[in-house]
């Protein structure tokens, strides 16, 4: 096949194409060699070098947009042209199952250099790519080693009605017990999982974990809820009074899921299992996704999105307001409930526009018939003011740290789910 595709000659130091150019064509290097870069904070970041028998430029071809990367020839380069007609034409005369081979292995190849084109501007002091690969692949095989020594675990972060105290769900939080470092938050280490493609059997064995732990929460307070206590926070100015009657709705979970874990409908099916096999209503289950999901590729979030929905579990846009905010999202995607990030609360007590932008996020979510949900509450002043606007329910270490399993239980126990 190679015979009959057209060849281009590029010399030294002449851009084969740029950032932003139509990718109109992916290349084979027969001869010579070629730097990928992207610019980032008016910086030059080297993404990789290539030589005889590598591919690049697929990316770009593959999705049909715009070139995230500029393409250079470090020496004279003689380069086979690849165009997206003979790259479908090929995948349709493939033999069905290595055609399904390839799709599947250039979904991931693509999802992986986004991702590191996107998260490159994050390397420390103009640290090449190749000193944090290796970093990468260290920490690779330390994942793999905590995954089969068990080494991960959950704790569990209440998740309170602002009227009432209640505690009325749980926001599941992975944790890794590290054995020299002790316990590692997830910034350190999920990025390198998802890079690698561990985040997907990472996320099942979180949601596995999460829904065994919620059964038995439920079973310690009971469908019904429990009698309430005298609260230990600010909540007990609640409108309520302490002889009302106890709220009878069951406890939820919230489990944050990667946009790995749906790029691939297969593992969507993955996930769709483990809710069937957890015997719990999936109702009471509440999956997270990020911002970034619905943006990198929109019309595959809302195939990804609305499937879960058809397991019948509730959908959360976790941190709002933060990153790629679109109001068109709130209407062309099947969400729930919006998570107001920590930033808005930390400083709505004190700052007259984060306050005023919490009430507006509240107001339009209600009229579109969704929860919010606020995070980071840390100060008394910060649970008014969410009062005061409305917001349905928070977490924070006002009410409670984030808590071991059996922490959580005790929890449960000394407050009776009331704060």
């Amino acid at each position: 096949m190679a015979e009959e595709l057209p060849r281009k000659r590029f010399a030294a130091g002449q851009e084969i194409f740029a950032q932003g150019d139509e990718g109109d064509n992916a290349y084979f290097i027969e001869q010579g060699s070629v730097e990928i870069s992207t610019e980032r904070a008016g910086r030059k970041v080297v993404i990789a070098r290539l030589g005889s028998g590598d591919l690049f430029g697929e990316l770009a071809l593959i999705n049909r947009q715009a070139r995230t990367a500029t393409a250079t020839a470090l020496r004279d380069v003689e380069l086979v042209s690849i165009n997206a007609a003979q790259l479908q034409r090929a995948l349709r005369e493939a033999n069905p199952l290595l055609r399904k081979l390839l799709q599947v292995n250039l979904g991931r190849f693509q999802w992986t250099q986004q991702f590191m084109l996107q998260n490159a501007d994050s390397l420390n002091g103009g640290q090449s790519l190749e000193h944090q690969a290796r970093a990468d692949l260290a920490l690779e095989k330390e994942i793999s080693r905590a995954m089969a020594q068990r080494e991960f675990e959950l704790h569990y972060q209440p998740i309170i009605t602002l009227e009432g105290g209640w505690t009325v769900g749980f926001e599941a939080l992975l944790r890794w017990r590290h054995p020299t470092r002790g316990l590692v938050y997830p910034d350190g280490f999920i990025g390198v999982a998802e890079r690698t493609g561990q985040i997907v059997d990472i996320g099942q064995w979180v949601l596995k974990e999460a829904l065994d732990a919620l059964k038995s929460f439920q079973l310690l307070v009971g469908n019904a809820g429990a009698g309430p206590r005298p609260p230990l926070t600010a909540l007990a100015e609640v409108r309520d009074s302490l002889t009302s009657e106890p709220r009878r709705d069951a406890l939820f979970m919230s489990v944050n899921i990667s946009g790995r874990q749906l790029f691939e409908l297969q593992e969507i099916d993955r996930l769709g299992d483990t809710i069937k096999a957890s015997g719990i209503d999936p109702a009471l289950i509440k999956l997270e996704v990020t911002e970034s999901l619905l943006v990198d590729d929109p019309a595959h979030a809302r195939v990804a999105l609305q499937l879960l929905r058809e397991y019948g579990v509730r959908i959360a846009l976790d941190d709002f307001g933060t990153g790629y905010s679109s109001l068109s999202y709130l209407h062309e995607f099947p969400l729930d409930a919006l998570k107001i990030d920590q930033t808005f609360v930390a400083t709505m007590g004190r700052d007259p526009k984060s306050y005023r932008i919490v009430r507006a996020i509240v107001g339009l979510a209600r009229d579109m018939g969704m929860e919010t949900i606020a995070e980071g509450i840390e100060r008394n002043t910060q649970l008014s003011a969410l009062r005061e606007v409305g917001c349905d329910s928070g977490q924070g270490y006002l009410m409670s740290r984030p808590a071991s399993f059996r922490e959580a239980r005790r929890l449960l126990q000394m407050r009776q789910a009331r704060w």
